[in-house]
């Protein structure tokens, strides 16, 4: 192992001072803390950096041991290797000794990853112990800077102190630990350092007999299909004439596979698998996971910024601090506001009081929003986007979702704006043969005949996905249920202007706020609770009744069964 010169770095004294409580005046004002000796410094230093690099040591699974995030890069376990066989480097010149050579012990010294455990454990004790033993007069000894050798004419010759030698080796480890986190990363898991700290959390239910309800949540960068059958499921044929601006790839259009951001659902604090949905959940599609509590309960959601913009979480309807509001604002940090930059993690905190819940006239559930709000337009537009319900007091089942009811969906009806996600540069630069011949504002209002026409064709009007749940024409996984069920359907939208929609039902009726109806409307950011008891058996058409929406695909179908 080849050494270059590391920069000695001076150590710096920091003194650190407790004020005196404001209201207590005739107490005295707690001492002034004498600032940390040199080795009290280094120590620390030395310590902090060993309990992180032991802690991914006993993580990385040992399977994954001899992982290489290059194919000429040293595996993981090498890595580690490294690092503690550079603390020997300080350890021995602390003690009067020579390095016994240049190498670090082979990989296959260590049989078993508790034997690679040990022995980084070991030389990072054993550094700890030399420290201690040496003591500040002990950190101003000159040594021969064992990390000079490969200095031609001076290999032997070169002196450092030994508490810039031990600094410069905590800085080495330093940058391992950082080459360790790619390595994670690599292999799609989250450093330890990294992830949620659910234990320090104090979190109490809002009320004294609520639960915590804890989600593990990621937002990930993912190619998603609105139409992933290829064909219109509405018709049972193949894209032709007008639906074809809105599916077919061609030379100046991206098609139905778009980049997308989206929340998705982890099993545990690790993030290393995605939750599978149950077959009764898969027709969420784009939207995030489906979050529950009941009134009186705590929502704790431990969330990881996997994508590449910074994103957040903001509830609507729920009760929060502000580094739960997941909103920027001028006089507060990133962090303050709950604002994650990519790679990094957040917890968010979301009470839920009686009025988060159903109202006097309501059943006994009721739906809102989340989504993200760093950048809300390009956020929500890029697929940042999920339902809540929350069930009133004491008509829970333990999962939270309503005691009364038998089959649930949530239905988010929204003309997608492609134009304004994100990720609109790079789907067209992964899907556009000459990126700089798209016109951007190519929007005509005229069909395919030349005729007046709402829904229009062109590039710009090519990007606005009319969807139910990310899926259009047809292609959302069919919601099943049997006749005399009670089900609740939770509708939705969000979005620009043109958001306006009218949920239409064929075959039977909903009941909203008292009233017995088979269309109603809704606005951007209004979310409606229906129920149904379905009467009428059969597949049937669930649609928005715009007719512009209608012809751009928010169209899907829902089944009945005897």
């Amino acid at each position: 192992m080849k050494w270059a010169c590391l920069l000695a770095v001076s150590l710096l004294a920091v003194g650190l001072v407790s004020e005196a409580a404001p209201q207590e005046t005739t107490k005295k004002a707690e001492a002034v803390k004498p600032a940390p000796s040199p080795s009290d410094a280094i120590l620390k230093q030395w310590n902090e950096i060993g309990r992180k690099l032991i802690a991914m040591a006993e993580d990385f699974p040992e399977d994954k041991y001899d992982f290489k995030g290059a194919p000429s890069a040293d595996g993981f376990a090498q890595r580690l290797i490294h690092a503690a066989a550079a603390n020997y480097y300080f350890t021995n010149a602390a003690a009067g000794k020579k390095m016994s050579g240049e190498e670090d012990p082979p990989r296959s010294q260590f049989a078993s990853k508790a034997a690679l455990v040990a022995y980084v454990r070991k030389s990072f004790a054993d550094g700890a112990a030399a420290v201690k033993a040496k003591g500040d007069k002990g950190m101003s000894e000159v040594v021969v800077d064992q990390f000079a050798q490969d200095i031609r004419g001076r290999a032997g010759h070169e002196q450092i102190r030994l508490g810039d030698l031990a600094t410069s080796v905590v800085e080495h480890s330093g940058e391992v630990y950082g080459q360790l986190t790619v390595y994670y990363r690599a292999a799609s898991a989250i450093p330890p350092e990294a992830r949620p700290k659910q234990a320090v959390l104090d979190v109490k239910p809002t009320l004294p007999d609520g639960k915590i309800r804890t989600y593990y949540i990621a937002a990930v960068e993912t190619d998603w299909d609105y139409a992933p059958t290829g064909m219109n499921m509405m018709t049972g044929t193949e894209f032709v004439g007008h639906p074809k601006v809105w599916t077919e790839h061609t030379k100046d259009r991206i098609g139905k596979v778009y980049r997308k951001a989206l929340f998705r659902e982890y099993t545990d604090e690790t993030f290393a698998t995605e939750k599978k949905r149950p077959p009764e959940w898969e027709h969420l599609g784009v939207m995030g996971p489906l979050i529950r509590a009941e009134v009186g309960d705590t929502i704790v959601i431990h969330f990881v910024n996997k994508a590449t913009q910074p994103y957040s979480m903001h509830p609507h309807g729920v009760s929060y601090e502000r580094d739960s509001e997941g909103t920027p604002y001028p006089d507060t940090s990133m962090d303050g506001a709950g604002l994650v930059s990519p790679g990094q993690t957040h917890t968010f905190v979301w009470n839920v009081p009686e009025r988060a819940g159903p109202g006097d006239g309501d059943g006994s559930s009721v739906v809102w929003l989340y989504h993200s709000h760093n950048w809300e337009p390009k956020d929500v537009e890029a697929g940042l986007i999920g339902p809540m319900v929350i069930t009133r007091h004491g008509m829970a089942r333990p999962d939270g979702s309503p005691k009364d009811v038998d089959r649930e969906f949530a239905m988010l009806f929204m003309l997608i704006d492609e134009n304004a996600s994100h990720y609109l540069q790079q789907n067209i630069d992964a899907h556009i043969q000459d990126p700089k011949s798209v016109n951007k504002l190519d929007m005509v209002p005229l069909d395919l005949e030349g005729n007046l026409n709402g829904a229009g064709q062109g590039f710009g009007t090519a990007n606005f996905k009319a969807s139910i749940n990310g899926y259009i024409f047809g292609n959302l996984p069919t919601p099943v249920m049997k006749r005399g069920e009670r089900v609740r359907w939770y509708v939705m939208t969000m979005g620009g202007q043109v958001n306006y929609h009218t949920p239409h039902w064929h075959g039977n009726v909903v009941t909203v706020d008292k009233h017995h109806t088979d269309i109603f409307s809704i606005l951007p950011a209004q979310f409606v609770t229906a129920d149904m008891v379905p009467d009428k058996v059969g597949t049937w058409m669930f649609h928005c009744h715009i007719d512009e929406h209608m012809e751009m695909g928010m169209m899907a179908m829902y089944q009945v069964q005897p």
